[in-house]
């Protein structure tokens, strides 16, 4: 009887331990699709266009005044199709956040939106929601071969 219950303790025991050694994935948060579009409409649409395909009102490829209103806008859309059927979310999210050079987005002092996302750096959870809900908006524009 005392073999019996040390074995079942022992056993507990065991199963504690293999189980609190296991790591638990952290899933981020998942965008917020509206929010995401409506940080899309307001500073991207004008030069990616609404649909994403790189026709917005803003591209000029005659000025002779603006520099960055020459450089023909991506189209969003095939970004996935471009990177071999995978969304790439780190190349996105380093646009949005002024990490790669995007020649038509500016510099990163002044990228094309402004202060949109520059102002929130003191408040990093914020900025990354924000982050996170454009490019989920972006991935979800990407088109699928038939």
């Amino acid at each position: 009887m005392h073999r019996t219950k040390l074995a079942i303790l022992a056993i507990g025991l065991s199963l504690g331990l293999v189980s609190s050694a296991q790591t638990t994935t952290k899933t981020a948060p998942k965008p917020n699709l509206t929010a995401g579009k409506e940080l899309y409409r307001q500073h991207c649409s004008m030069c990616h266009g609404v649909a994403g395909k790189g026709d917005g009102t803003w591209y000029d490829p005659n000025s002779i005044i603006d520099e960055q209103r020459r450089v023909k806008p991506a189209d969003l859309t095939v970004l996935s199709e471009q990177n071999g059927g995978k969304f790439p979310v780190e190349r996105v999210r380093n646009a949005i956040y002024s990490k790669d050079a995007v020649r038509a987005h500016g510099t990163p002092e002044m990228p094309a939106w402004g202060d949109v996302f520059y102002n929130l750096k003191s408040d990093p959870k914020q900025l990354e929601q924000r982050v996170r809900d454009l490019t989920g908006f972006i991935e979800s524009l990407q088109q699928t071969k038939k």
